[in-house]
């Protein structure tokens, strides 16, 4: 892959790996440019859609095709027919990404996938050199984790424990978290190889309440999210005033969120609603102004919890009528 990033740096280069087919969110270029401010980082984008290249960041390369190309590709590299019949099982494939992208890979040093429902913080101010240089596996979740681009690290997923090995993820339709905690952590840990894991790093927003929450503390009784130059943070109000927690990133768990008005994306800043982008030209000036900016709903919050529920149960029944493939 020719990187289109000019900028040069003595750190461990990392690139980071993203297919998404379908219609983009409704905040694509707010994303986008949460990578352009990381200009050190470069992204793989791969996609069905028709976009203009010259739109995207320079440190961001497009590469169109479409998903069933990618599945004959993929079938090609794991030697075998899988099950990816929907993007959404590309979830399991993630760990394999440095031997399916291993052409456009070649030149960096780490590799990783990230999701697209994310706001990029100053990523080199979390992903340390020290960190690159201790580890070859960092952070555990699907929506942003990092491999050593080494013979060793791009084959974990091959790696076998009791009741996990990827030939029988791959033979199965169904999304089995194998980017996560149901393999390739179980993996490392069984082989005990270590990796990298602070969920503090990153604001992962709470998908079963309306108003925003980290789901790893501290949360604070006033508090809002917002995005300024190129910094992801959480503000909250305390006896000293309007003070703020940076992040790594934030990610908004798959939730809707209106098309942000007007050309957002060149702005600075901009505050993190519930459902909506607001431009952001100062600090909060009170907590009231906070709370105003990360609303409450109880209604939408007992809808979530009823639904939440009621998905626990469906998983559960359906992992008994079609648990896991074994095999000796």
């Amino acid at each position: 892959m020719t990187t289109r990033n000019s900028a040069a740096s003595h750190s461990p280069s990392i690139l980071l790996i993203l297919p998404y087919f379908g219609t983009l969110p409704s905040y694509a270029e707010l994303f986008f440019r949460s990578c352009a401010e990381n200009p050190t980082v470069n992204w793989l984008f791969i996609t069905d859609q028709q976009l203009d290249e010259r739109r995207l960041p320079r440190n961001v390369a497009l590469k169109q095709m479409t998903f069933a190309a990618m599945k004959q590709s993929i079938d090609a590299v794991m030697g075998m027919q899988t099950a990816l019949r929907t993007p959404y099982k590309l979830c399991d494939f993630k760990p394999a990404y440095g031997v399916i992208f291993a052409e456009e890979a070649k030149q960096f040093t780490f590799w990783g996938h990230c999701d697209m429902d994310l706001l990029f913080g100053d990523i080199r101010k979390f992903v340390t050199d020290d960190l690159l240089q201790r580890y070859d596996k960092l952070f555990i979740h699907a929506h942003l984790s990092l491999y050593r681009n080494c013979e060793e690290a791009n084959n974990y997923y091959r790696l076998k424990a009791p009741g996990i090995w990827y030939r029988d993820v791959y033979a199965s339709p169904k999304v089995r978290s194998f980017s996560e905690f149901k393999g390739i952590n179980l993996l490392l840990r069984h082989h005990k190889i270590p990796f990298f894991r602070d969920d503090n790093y990153l604001a992962d927003i709470d998908q079963h309440v309306h108003h925003f929450q980290s789901i790893s503390p501290p949360n604070y009784k006033h508090q809002c999210f917002c995005w300024d130059k190129g910094r992801a943070l959480k503000m909250f109000w305390d006896t000293d005033g309007c003070r703020s927690r940076e992040y790594l990133y934030i990610h908004l768990q798959k939730r809707r969120m209106q098309r942000p008005s007007g050309a957002l994306w060149e702005r600075d800043a901009w505050y993190i609603a519930p459902h909506e982008f607001i431009a952001k030209h100062s600090d909060p000036s009170s907590p009231q102004e906070m709370d105003q900016l990360n609303q409450r709903n109880f209604l939408f919050d007992s809808k979530q919890l009823l639904y939440s529920s009621l998905w626990r149960v469906k998983w559960g029944i359906s992992q008994t009528i079609d648990p896991w493939p074994r095999r000796a």
